[in-house]
């Protein structure tokens, strides 16, 4: 037997008392208690814990990513591609304009050049009475020449075939200014080529505003005449030389 202090009293008791004499705490009660919270030990035999289903969710994870990341690089390819055709149409399309546009200048600025010219021829002959079969109609009508320069040049612009002419360089110009609003927006690579379709605009436009109205003396005329003709013709070389060739389509 040995002495043990009361837990409830602190008393010395015997431990072996089933209750503390003192102020009746049960031993037996506490005792059970400390048993059933005594840890457990259980032992395993035979029994396996197994990973394989963590496996196989892991390996579906990996294999659906790798479709997912699969299925977004064909996606992002076939866009790739359908941009990059859209991108040459649009491209094959601005030089289609582009070449259109310089035909219709051309066409244009030609007859403007000859009014130019015959216009300058008239003024000259009319003023210095030089005879010529292609100005005579209009310097001199009657057989002598006309007393006043601004009554050829009325002559000129009086017949019909000058009037034509005119017409017709007016009607072109509606149509290049019409083309040069479909050439406002140029894709990526064609900037260099709208600068100059602008700048061959300008001096088109300026020739054939000339050729339809005269203006000044003969001399400035002359000179006007010049230098926007010259100045129309290099534009027209340097766009030419610009332009580049169009994408390849694909037939099939």
């Amino acid at each position: 037997m040995a002495l043990i202090n009361c837990p409830e009293c602190s008393k010395e008791i015997s431990d072996k008392v089933k209750s503390c004499p003192n102020c009746g705490f049960p031993f037996d009660d506490a005792l059970s208690q400390n048993e059933e919270t005594k840890p457990q030990q259980v032992e395993l035999t035979g029994v396996k814990i197994s990973g394989g289903k963590h496996k196989k969710t892991a390996l579906f994870i990996i294999l659906s990513i790798a479709i997912i990341a699969t299925i977004f690089l064909g996606i992002k390819k076939h866009n790739e591609k359908k941009a990059q055709l859209a991108y040459q149409e649009e491209f094959n399309r601005y030089i289609d304009n582009l070449n259109t546009a310089q035909i219709l200048m051309l066409s244009g600025g030609s007859d403007a050049e000859g009014l130019c010219n015959l216009t300058g021829k008239v003024w000259y002959n009319a003023i210095y009475e030089k005879k010529d079969s292609t100005t005579d109609k209009y310097t001199r009508p009657s057989g002598y020449f006309v007393s006043d320069f601004n009554t050829a040049l009325a002559n000129l612009y009086d017949a019909s075939t000058t009037k034509a002419t005119k017409e017709d360089i007016e009607s072109n110009q509606i149509l290049v200014k019409d083309m040069m609003k479909e050439l406002q927006n140029p894709p990526e690579g064609l900037e260099k080529c709208y600068e100059t379709v602008t700048e061959l605009y300008t001096a088109y436009k300026g020739l054939t505003d000339l050729a339809i109205s005269p203006t000044g003396s003969l001399t400035s005329f002359s000179e006007s005449r010049n230098t926007k003709i010259s100045n129309f013709m290099d534009l027209f070389d340097k766009l030419n030389n610009q332009i580049p060739d169009k994408f390849e389509t694909n037939s099939d």
